[in-house]
């Protein structure tokens, strides 16, 4: 089965390379790579690269222009550091070198988290029938958790149905 996935980044590259992303991972991936708490307050617009031809050609020392909601920019501000820090350790590399913080009326938007799957009482019922045999308490409850982590991913995926 072929996932949708190779064909979004051939059809959204030149969109996010007009706004100066290489790779929409930054924009994908930014609640992890900055945190939670400070992804809620801002969110990455583009990045500008320097216009010197070594510093293109090796997409080094760029500035994030990042939108902040009313209110936080000063706190957006004073975490720059930490998100220059994340975002190279990221990219394993010097890709940004400086933050520009805009500042807009809008709060800043991001997709409420998807509950939690829970896992059917005839599934929970199967893997204790399978695990009844193991003796050792750890091994037995760290197997659980692993066979009930996979049932429920299995349940709440699309391609599991």
């Amino acid at each position: 089965m072929e996932t949708l996935d190779k064909h979004f980044r051939a059809l959204t590259r030149a969109a996010f390379a007009r706004y100066g992303f290489a790779q929409a991972e930054l924009m994908a991936r930014w609640p992890e790579i900055v945190g939670e708490t400070l992804a809620r307050h801002c969110r990455p617009e583009r990045i500008r690269w320097p216009r010197t031809a070594e510093a293109m050609a090796q997409k080094q020392g760029g500035t994030l222009v990042i939108r902040a909601a009313a209110g936080r920019a000063l706190d957006v501000q004073h975490e720059t550091a930490h998100i220059i820090e994340r975002i190279n350790r990221y990219y394993g590399y010097g890709a940004i070198a400086a933050v520009k913080i805009t500042q807009d009326a809008k709060p800043v938007t991001t997709a409420p988290p998807r509950p939690e799957p829970v896992l059917a009482a005839a599934d929970e019922a199967a893997l204790e029938a399978r695990l009844q045999a193991i003796a050792d308490p750890t091994l037995k409850a760290a197997l659980k958790r692993l066979g009930s982590a996979t049932l429920k991913r299995a349940r709440s995926s699309p391609q599991g149905q």
